[in-house]
């Protein structure tokens, strides 16, 4: 087959070897121009083919979302206020978020900081309170088994008991202070201790944080991608009232290697890993990305 208008130059090339018409009047290294006329003249070039428009090669559009520092009109982190955990939180933070799962614009429900690069990543106020803060596992399954009530419930901050709680730090599953704010949502079912861990800030600060971020939140928990992990006083009887949980559709517990045998093979639930405690929530979340539904 003779060459034609849609002859690339590498195909013009091997079409010269194959034929070996590689001559001192036509030599590889000339121009594609060049080559053109002179094996027009050795009647090595079909005319009567009429040129095709060769079509752009479509670009590949990312298929991910870049996490930036601080979403548009977020109240952000100061980082000189960070804690040892928040620090470990933050430099733990995936860099990209699943485009299909922020277009999913799930409302994130979490006992940790899983979630927090999602909320990040869909760049606009945060649209849940569940962000940069931690609640312990009993106290979790209170809030979620009585949600309606203990969301509407605005938190308190606790008095200090001494010189040294500069937070309201008391906590009843600690015998130390914590040096950040513990809250307190006071429901029917108990005081829910609302842990404020990655930044030194006043309770005050803490209680906007949660307040403007509730008012904000979706209210259908068809939206609502909620999760739980084997951390911060977890147990199977808390893993399993967990998963019981039917008016969440949309829930996921990741527990380690330790829960395999009691938890693992149940619907909604990830065996992690790691063999005695899952890891911190952002590290978690970027070992397993929310998912697009």
């Amino acid at each position: 087959m003779k060459l034609n208008d849609n002859s690339t130059l590498k195909e013009i090339r091997e079409y010269i070897r194959v034929n070996k018409l590689n001559k001192p009047e036509l030599r590889l290294g000339m121009k594609k121009s060049e080559l053109i006329s002179i094996l027009k003249k050795l009647g090595h070039w079909d005319s009567s083919v009429k040129k095709t428009k060769r079509t752009k090669k479509l670009v590949r559009q990312s298929t991910v979302v870049k996490v930036p520092d601080k979403a548009k009109g977020s109240i952000p982190q100061v980082k000189k206020n960070l804690t040892p955990y928040g620090k470990a939180a933050e430099a733990a933070e995936p860099d990209t978020v699943s485009k299909k799962a922020v277009k999913r614009d799930w409302t994130i429900i979490s006992d940790n900081c899983f979630g927090v690069a999602y909320m990040k990543a869909l760049n606009k106020p945060y649209e849940s309170p569940f962000f940069s803060m931690f609640i312990y596992a009993p106290d979790y399954i209170t809030l979620l088994e009585n949600f309606d009530e203990y969301m509407k419930i605005k938190p308190v901050a606790q008095k200090p008991v001494n010189s040294q709680d500069k937070f309201g730090g008391k906590s009843k599953y600690r015998k130390v202070i914590s040096q950040y704010p513990v809250l307190l949502l006071k429901g029917s079912k108990g005081d829910v201790e609302l842990h404020y861990a990655h930044e030194k800030q006043s309770a005050e600060k803490a209680i906007e944080k949660w307040v403007s971020r509730s008012k904000r939140m979706s209210k259908n928990k068809k939206d609502m991608f909620v999760k739980m992990d084997d951390r911060d006083k977890f147990s199977v009887e808390l893993g399993k009232r967990f998963l019981n949980l039917k008016q969440f559709p949309h829930k996921r517990l990741f527990v380690s290697q330790k829960y395999k045998s009691s938890l693992g093979g149940k619907k909604d639930v990830v065996v992690m890993e790691s063999k005695t405690q899952g890891p911190i929530g952002t590290k978690t979340e970027k070992l397993y990305p929310i998912p697009a539904r």
